[in-house]
């Protein structure tokens, strides 16, 4: 996976902004897909109901999936010039949210609050925006400025919801301790923030992945930060540049998916070992990853052209075309089936 702000700009030259059937040549083979099988059979989730008839979002890119952790029914899906889409039918539609500022532009992330659906959270590349009344409406509650730079990642703690991470292209970390009213920023890793992950085992362990420094983990709600560069690289090679995390509904399994490939980590992120694939190491770039929440030994991941499944625990694999030609950007597998993994698609330049 490239530089994600690289990515974004290349999504925006294709799609422009506010074309739900993207182009001629991106075609009609975006959105998410969802198999109910393991992988084995795909649909297509892009059916979008308007007073005209049944319209389509076949042709956008998607950016993020987020499933209500409250309600596992209800899908939020991020798109690359689209905004946002929702649908409370596990994806047999769609719908738009009421708010301008969620209609538009591109989405990077997003969080709900697991103590409250009606409270929203969602990431651009220059603003955080939240609502507190199903995305009727939304509210900037950060923006970054003529010293910051475009953001890359968030997250929110499942434990203690008032508190979100953001991470940017520079390697600033930011922390708000009170919903996006004030924020801080308690690091700076001067390199490009690829993802942020908080552990389902305790909230106050954040991993952190870089786009050229590795790991840094802190185990005490970013008081401290450990770098864990230098190991990773001396074991694995290129395992300095880190794409994104899964990990299982307990928290007991962590995969950190790199240039070198898949690490697996049983103690919340202090050790890795590496998961054993079919490819050499470095031989291909996976583009998405994801666990089976309630089982450590499913794992599911993609390359461009192929989608790989095991239920060993890596020790064997099944492959088979992956239903789309746009690249496989997130992965999600629903958090009370198994079997029923999603994939959003996204053409780049």
């Amino acid at each position: 996976m490239q530089n994600k702000l690289w990515l974004i700009l290349g999504i925006l030259v294709l799609t422009g902004a506010g074309c739900f059937g993207g182009t001629e040549t991106a075609g009609s083979n975006g959105s998410i897909f969802q198999s109910k099988d393991g992988g084995d059979t795909w649909g297509q989730l892009a059916d979008l109901p308007q007073e005209s008839g049944v319209g389509s979002i076949a042709g956008v890119n998607v950016a993020s999936i987020e499933i209500d952790p409250s309600d596992p029914t209800a899908y939020y899906m991020g798109t690359f010039g689209n905004g946002i889409f929702f649908s409370l039918d596990t994806g047999s539609s769609w719908q738009r949210p009421e708010a301008t500022e969620a209609r538009s532009g591109t989405i990077l992330e997003i969080e709900v609050n697991p103590e409250d659906v009606c409270t929203v959270y969602a990431a651009t590349p220059s603003q955080i925006l939240k609502s507190t009344d199903c995305m009727r409406t939304m509210e900037a509650v950060y923006v970054i400025d003529d010293h910051s730079e475009p953001i890359t990642s968030m997250a929110l703690d499942w434990y203690t919801p008032d508190i979100i991470w953001v991470g940017d292209t520079l390697g600033t970390v930011l922390k708000t301790d009170n919903a996006g009213e004030t924020w801080r920023a308690v690091q700076r890793l001067d390199e490009e923030i690829m993802d942020i992950e908080i552990s389902n085992r305790d909230s106050r362990i954040i991993l952190i992945g870089t786009e050229r420094d590795g790991l840094y983990r802190s185990t005490d709600s970013g008081e401290t930060w450990v770098s864990h560069e230098d190991e990773l690289k001396d074991e694995f090679d290129d395992a300095e540049k880190v794409y994104a995390f899964t990990q299982v509904a307990d928290g007991s399994s962590l995969i950190m998916s790199t240039e070198y490939g898949l690490l697996l980590s049983e103690d919340q992120g202090e050790t890795w070992t590496d998961i054993p694939l079919l490819t050499e190491s470095g031989e291909v770039e996976i583009q998405s990853v994801a666990y089976d929440p309630e089982n450590a030994s499913t794992i599911f991941y993609a390359t461009k052209t192929t989608f790989y499944a095991s239920t060993n625990n890596g020790n064997s694999w099944v492959t088979s075309s992956l239903p789309s030609s746009r690249e496989p950007y997130v992965m999600l597998v629903h958090p009370e089936d198994g079997d029923r993994v999603l994939i959003g698609f996204a053409a780049f330049e």
